[in-house]
């Protein structure tokens, strides 16, 4: 097991409190209060949502891998058929978070430090 401290680079840490198969907001938590414990070398952003169940990936991936995955989701998870627009609105702010970190790790990993300015 890595930990989470020595991990170098960029982390997104994304989980909802209604994941009902794993306790990903406890295990994010936990891993937030770690890194604001010790010496760690990597950026890191952590964010819970309260209603995003298992499945929490962006709004466009979602509906690639599964086409009609708002009646799918609501079938499996049980939050999600009960906060049908909260769980959308956390897939659409996920989508959001990930977008915009990977445009900042673009500007610096993939064009160099200035050479941003030519995207």
């Amino acid at each position: 097991m890595i930990k989470v401290e020595n991990i170098h680079g960029k982390l997104l840490l994304i989980g909802a409190e209604d994941d009902g198969l794993w306790d990903t907001a406890r295990y994010i938590r936990r891993m937030d209060k770690r890194l604001a414990g010790r010496q760690h070398f990597c950026e890191y952003k952590a964010l819970v949502y309260e209603h995003g169940t298992h499945f929490v990936f962006p709004e466009t991936l979602l509906k690639s891998m599964i086409p009609c995955s708002k009646f799918v989701l609501r079938f499996f998870f049980a939050d999600a058929k009960k906060y049908p627009e909260e769980c959308r609105r956390t897939r659409i702010s996920i989508e959001k978070e990930i977008t915009e970190a990977f445009q900042e790790w673009n500007k610096t990993h993939i064009f160099g430090e200035g050479d941003s300015e030519s995207l």
